[in-house]
């Protein structure tokens, strides 16, 4: 798969988020809500370029920042750079990213007259050194609001959490005890990285890791975060968790406009690997751009396009309209 799809389908979840009125006019309010499209533009094109190369990367994202920019790590050191610093420090950055997906809607809130910040996570798969690594990374972006287009000042990686594929997601709900719990940017209880509340036994997502106090989870409109396992329900599935029938699967998948890619498996031709769940699939013999789904994907909603051509393959056609 060329960096066209990855960028095609980051974009689209994008628009997605862009025309969301409950997290965007309500935060900052209605006098920047047209602004909002282009900041969350600038944040998507900024986390696009990632699995490009380190020249690209440089010529694409220099027009996104205003200098000097500021890089935060989870550990809280952060660096300043100028633009000279800056365009050495990327060039000198692996370029190892396979793949990167938005995960659920970034949220976005005004932090001053001119500033705004961008909530976001992101699956990414990387491979540094000869080794995989694949998980979600929780970002906070603090973009300028001024003449001339949004400028990107202050990049925050605020957690990182190895082992989550979208996908891979149990529904429950949260716990039944009267209140809200929040719904955190970190796995922590600081008082700065609240992003949201999650309601007493509103359906969750939840990517459950069974040595994690803090589970990451994703609500049914799109927050993502993460909440302590104490406020998670793990006895009883909420309503209207049942699996989906065939017919209903392949209606749902025909109102969506847009569907990723799968990715191409190096020595492996006619074969590609599931974009949700990291599985292979056999496609042989399949035109570019046939719309399928993995028929071991437990989610029977989600397809996905060939990215070549390939002969017969094992994959399951879905009839577009």
């Amino acid at each position: 798969m060329n960096f066209s799809h990855t960028d095609s389908l980051v974009l689209a979840l994008a628009t997605a988020v862009i025309m969301s009125p409950v997290p965007v006019g309500a935060q900052i309010g209605s006098d920047r809500s047209a602004q909002v499209g282009k900041v969350l533009q600038v944040v998507e094109d900024y986390i696009a370029t990632e699995r490009s190369s380190a020249g690209e990367r440089v010529q694409r994202r220099s027009g996104m920042l205003e200098f000097s920019f500021r890089s935060t790590r989870e550990n809280g050191n952060f660096r300043v750079l100028s633009e000279r610093d800056w365009r050495e420090w990327e060039m000198k950055r692996p370029a190892g990213v396979q793949r990167l997906q938005l995960i659920g809607q970034p949220q976005v809130k005004s932090i001053g007259d001119d500033l705004v910040r961008v909530h976001c996570a992101v699956h990414v798969n990387t491979v540094e050194g000869g080794k995989n690594w694949e998980g979600v990374s929780m970002r906070s972006f603090d973009v300028c609001i001024r003449d001339g287009g949004p400028r990107i000042r202050h990049e925050h990686l605020l957690a990182a959490r190895e082992g989550i594929k979208p996908g891979q997601w149990k529904k429950l709900r949260k716990t039944d005890n009267g209140v809200r719990s929040n719904l955190r940017s970190s796995p922590t209880t600081q008082k700065n990285n609240i992003v949201g509340k999650v309601a007493s036994k509103e359906a969750v997502h939840v990517w459950d890791q069974e040595n994690e106090r803090w589970l990451f989870v994703r609500t049914e409109n799109g927050l993502t975060g993460f909440l302590h396992r104490s406020q998670i329900d793990f006895s009883v599935p909420p309503q209207g968790s049942a699996t989906p029938s065939e017919e209903q699967a392949e209606h749902e998948i025909r109102q969506q406009k847009n569907h990723p890619f799968g990715m191409v498996l190096p020595g492996r031709p006619g074969y590609i690997l599931n974009p949700y769940t990291n599985t292979i699939v056999d496609v042989r013999g399949l035109p570019v751009g046939t719309l399928v789904r993995d028929p071991r994907d437990p989610v029977k909603r989600r397809a996905f396009r060939v990215p070549f051509e390939g002969a017969p393959g094992r994959a399951v056609i879905v009839k577009e309209d």
